[in-house]
């Protein structure tokens, strides 16, 4: 029963992506073309900026939720749902009142409409509780939810997005895709499981910021090498070059999220089967990391091999500069496949979140050490650099971690 849900959800998910990857394949060499390098790398640097106010109000949520939930019995699963969101609320207030100060500051400086327009995904974020259907491994509702938000989105950019002065409208019709779907998935909610919508309890609220601490701050570390590269590269540089590193970025993002339907499915997976046994979950982690490694290796190698006619596919000749960054970067899915497994599914599965924390707090050190002058020397190429040793210093670090403890995945 447990092993035909896990390939249900495995397969909702595929199904999301799928239609992602069909969906991105057609908007995404539209708006680089329409764009330009210098406008897409704009909106970029604006979902950055953004991408720090969800990863406050996340607050690791995305992790301990699912995990809380696929544990909790029947009858808790509404108090833990109502303690989560409003844990995700409480944490908004100030971000939004954080975000309404340093606009203010700093408006000589900032495209302040361009901000406002990729609000809606720090919204979304708060609005769209995924970890639920995660924690009740029912993911055929991310699916739908997010295939309906999605075709929105898609048609009104095509019928909407003309050219680079409409830079703005394609960057809020990008982000509103969480926000529906999340107005869509409460709607439903409300209609299915109304007694979700409970008042919680501030002592439950209080113990939701406590268990999530340590996730947070492993999160927060991921973010310093992930998040904040691009925004030290647009400061560095320009949002030309921003453009033409996210571009290549963006299909690397779109090569890694083959593997997040089945790291998404697998994790409360894992959990459920660490309570049962040990022995039980490394054996299944074993097995998932074959396949893992092997299918994200093969298509890593297929980039690589294939960088240039697929720049030249996807992106145009404006992007030509893309292309070395690509192959660089290539071998990213593969190295943070086997991350993810060493770290996310079998570490914060297992409760070792403080040692998973130090060893990203580590690595955000190291990329700080490396970033500034390697992108003052190189630029795009020098930050894609930078960012492989990083991810291949935290792969290496968490397996040497593992084998210390005694948990051997191979």
């Amino acid at each position: 029963m447990a092993k035909n849900k896990l390939m249900g959800n495995i397969v909702s998910l595929f199904t999301l992506k799928g239609a992602e990857y069909i969906i991105s394949f057609i908007t995404l060499p539209y708006l680089l073309r329409v764009l330009g390098p210098d406008k897409y790398g704009a909106i970029t640097f604006a979902q950055v900026i953004m991408n720090y106010g969800i990863l406050l109000v996340d607050y690791g949520f995305n992790l301990t939720a699912p995990r809380d939930i696929a544990k909790a019995d029947k009858g808790d699963v509404s108090r833990h749902f109502a303690a989560i969101m409003g844990a995700k609320f409480i944490l908004l207030v100030p971000i939004l009142c954080l975000g309404v100060i340093l606009l203010t500051v700093f408006q000589a400086n900032i495209d302040i409409w361009l901000i406002l327009c990729v609000l809606p995904l720090l919204l979304g974020n708060v609005l769209f509780p995924i970890w639920y259907f995660q924690g009740i491994q029912q993911m055929q509702f991310i699916t739908v939810f997010n295939l309906l938000a999605r075709t929105v989105s898609v048609l009104a950019i095509f019928i909407l997005i003309r050219s680079t002065a409409d830079y703005r409208l394609a960057a809020f019709l990008q982000s509103i895709v969480p926000l529906l779907a999340g107005i869509i998935s409460l709607i439903v909610l409300w209609r299915r499981s109304r007694e979700l919508f409970c008042l919680p309890k501030w002592q439950d609220v209080i113990s939701k910021f406590k268990d999530g601490w340590d996730i947070f701050i492993s999160t927060l570390f991921i973010n310093l090498y992930t998040n904040s590269n691009i925004f030290i590269l647009g400061i560095l540089t320009n949002d030309t070059v921003v453009g033409y590193y996210s571009a290549a970025n963006k299909l690397i993002e779109a090569v890694k999220g083959l593997l997040t339907p089945i790291s998404n499915a697998i994790f409360p997976h894992v959990s459920v089967l660490f309570k049962e046994s040990k022995v039980k979950a490394i054996k299944f982690l074993c097995k998932v990391m074959h396949i893992l490694g092997c299918g994200s290796f093969s298509i890593s190698l297929m980039v690589f091999i294939l960088a240039e006619p697929i720049v030249h596919l996807v992106m145009g000749e404006a992007y030509r500069e893309s292309v070395l960054i690509l192959r660089i970067i290539s071998f990213l899915p593969f190295i943070i496949g086997l991350s993810n497994i060493f770290g996310i599914q079998t570490m914060v599965a297992f409760g070792m979140q403080r040692i998973f924390s130090r060893i990203l707090m580590i690595s955000a050190i190291v990329n700080f050490v490396l970033i500034f002058p390697m992108v003052m020397l190189w630029q795009g190429l020098g930050l894609a650099i930078t960012v492989v040793i990083v991810e291949c210093f935290v792969t290496i670090t968490m397996y040497v971690t593992l084998i210390k403890h005694n948990i051997v995945i191979k």
